[in-house]
C-alpha cells in the first residue's frame, strides 16, 4: 500500500527532482522485522537509497524519520551540465533538524570521485540525529543556481 502511494505521488510530481525529495519511495522494500536497528514508530530501515536528476546548489533533500539515521552518504556516478568543462565537483553538507532550536549544520564533504562513474563517500564521525538531510552547497564550485547535477544512486546509512 505504501508503494503504491509513492508510485502515485511520483506520477503526479512535476518537478525533475522529485523523486530525490521522496528518498522511501526508491528505496528497497522491507519490513520492520527485515530491518536491522529495531524499530520505531512502525518503521525501521537501515538504508535509504535514492537518486537526483538535474538539481542545484541549494537542494535539499528530504529528512529522513528512521531510528538509526544515517552519518554516511555515498553518491555514484555522478554528472553535471558542465561536464567535459570544468573539473567537475558538488559540496555537500549534512544537516540535523532540530524543531525547536536552530539546525545543526554538520561540516561540508567535497565529492570529486563519483564524477565518471566512480562513487564518492562523505562520513560524519560521532553525530547522530533523527532528522537528518543533507543539502547540496555548490555544484563545480558555484554556490549560485547554475550548472545541475545528477545523481545515479544516493545511499544514506
Amino acid at each position: 500500500m505504501i508503494h503504491a502511494y509513492f508510485s502515485k505521488l511520483l506520477q503526479d510530481c512535476r518537478v525533475v527532482a522529485c523523486a530525490a525529495l521522496l528518498p522511501l519511495a526508491a528505496a528497497p522494500a522491507a519490513s520492520a522485522e527485515d530491518a536491522v536497528g529495531g524499530k520505531q514508530g512502525g518503521i525501521s530501515l537501515q538504508a535509504i537509497d535514492s537518486y537526483m536528476r538535474g538539481v542545484v546548489a541549494g537542494f535539499k533533500s528530504s529528512k529522513t524519520d528512521i531510528g538509526t539515521a544515517p552519518t554516511i552518504i555515498d553518491f555514484y556516478d555522478c554528472t553535471t551540465s558542465d561536464h567535459g568543462y570544468v573539473t567537475e565537483s558538488t559540496q555537500v553538507q549534512l544537516i540535523n533538524y532540530n524543531y525547536t532550536s536552530p539546525n545543526e549544520n554538520w561540516e561540508k564533504k567535497t565529492f570529486t570521485a563519483c564524477f565518471g562513474g566512480g562513487q564518492s563517500h562523505g562520513e560524519w564521525t560521532g553525530r547522530k540525529g533523527d532528522d537528518l538531510y543533507f543539502q547540496i552547497k555548490q555544484v563545480n564550485g558555484s554556490s549560485i543556481v547554475g550548472p545541475t547535477m545528477s545523481v545515479s544512486r544516493v545511499h544514506m546509512w
